[in-house]
């Protein structure tokens, strides 16, 4: 009876060790390697490492010191002055789309100068347009910034812009007063400190339409030094003072072509370009709120009047010579770190 007894249980007690004994055996035998799970892909963001903020708004003012201004053919082949050119300068920026594989940002700005001067007595059809009525333009654009992978990206930006004089009778705005631009680079970004690309550019930036080669190229050498540059749009040293102040020298290119009326025809066209070399210094004020002082000389590119939408050399009814102008700008910006 005994030996029955511890036979029942014993039968029980094996088993239990017994699974206990497979399923370790099991669990032994397990690998991370049999689950199947694809690897997340990265992909290169749009910046280098301590390169400028990006801007969501931005407020600011610019003024240019006087210079003096000779137009041919003109009643009495004199050269003019005006005492200065100022205006306001407004920027809007918002993302649209924010993923790891694509950025799409659009932006609206708003650009005015004033052209401030004697009124001489005699008529310079150019000369008095302007200063009656100034220069306006205001424009949108679409970024996209789309990463390929790690180390490859495009770069595309789509620009339309309505240049434009404001009349006594006021706005003056038709679709000859609009103009369009747009980029595309195709880019390599090898490391966080480096990004470069080359690519295709129509632009206005001197006034007349062109179609140009583009190098962009920014890198970061250490925690002080950089380059920011889009050749030959603009380019600029940085200099990283600590993590809320910056200080860049460099060079930009401005310009666009504009419906005015200079005093005999309601069709012409100013082509404007501008060809700033300046320091900006840029500082933290408050939490996201940054000012951007900067200051240079203005030098002329072109500020000739076409008798036609986006008229070449042979189309120029007036030329111009402008002197060079000492600038500055002051700006308010709200940024994104």
């Amino acid at each position: 009876m005994k030996k029955i007894i511890a036979l029942i249980v014993c039968l029980p007690l094996s088993f239990v060790f017994a699974q206990t004994d497979t399923t370790v055996n099991k669990a032994s035998s397990f690998s991370f390697s049999d689950v199947d799970e694809k690897p997340t892909k990265r992909y290169c963001t749009q910046k280098v490492l301590n390169q400028t903020p990006n801007r969501f708004i931005s407020i600011g003012y610019e003024y240019q010191g006087g210079f003096d201004f000779k137009a041919t053919p003109s009643p009495f082949n004199e050269t003019l002055r005006y005492d200065n050119a100022s205006g306001m300068r407004v920027g809007f920026y918002t993302p649209i789309v924010s993923k790891n594989n694509l950025i799409i940002n659009l932006a609206g700005n708003y650009w005015r100068t004033a052209f401030n001067g004697p009124d001489y007595s005699s008529p310079y059809p150019l000369y008095q347009s302007l200063n009656n009525n100034g220069l306006h333009s205001a424009g949108v654009s679409l970024t996209v910034f789309k990463p390929l992978n790690e180390k490859k990206f495009l770069l595309f930006q789509a620009i339309a812009d309505a240049n434009w004089q404001m009349q006594n009778s006021g706005l003056s705005i038709t679709n000859k007063a609009l103009t369009y631009s747009g980029s595309v680079v195709y880019g390599w970004k090898p490391t966080e400190n480096l990004m470069w690309g080359i690519g295709v550019s129509r632009t206005y930036r001197l006034g007349r339409p062109i179609i140009i080669p583009v190098i962009l190229y920014n890198q970061t050498f250490n925690d002080k030094w950089g380059i920011e540059s889009v050749f030959p749009a603009k380019a600029a040293v940085r200099r990283n003072i600590n993590k809320k102040s910056m200080l860049f020298a460099g060079y930009e290119l401005e310009g666009n072509q504009y419906a005015i009326y200079n005093g005999f025809s309601n069709t012409s066209f100013l082509q404007r370009g501008e060809i700033k070399t300046r320091l900006t210094y840029e500082r933290s004020l408050f939490g996201f709120w940054w000012i951007s002082i900067q200051s240079g000389i203005r030098t002329n590119g072109r500020f000739n009047v076409v008798d036609r939408y986006n008229g070449g050399k042979d189309n120029e009814v007036i030329k111009t010579t402008l002197g060079n102008a000492l600038y500055f700008n002051i700006s308010l910006n709200l940024v994104s770190l």
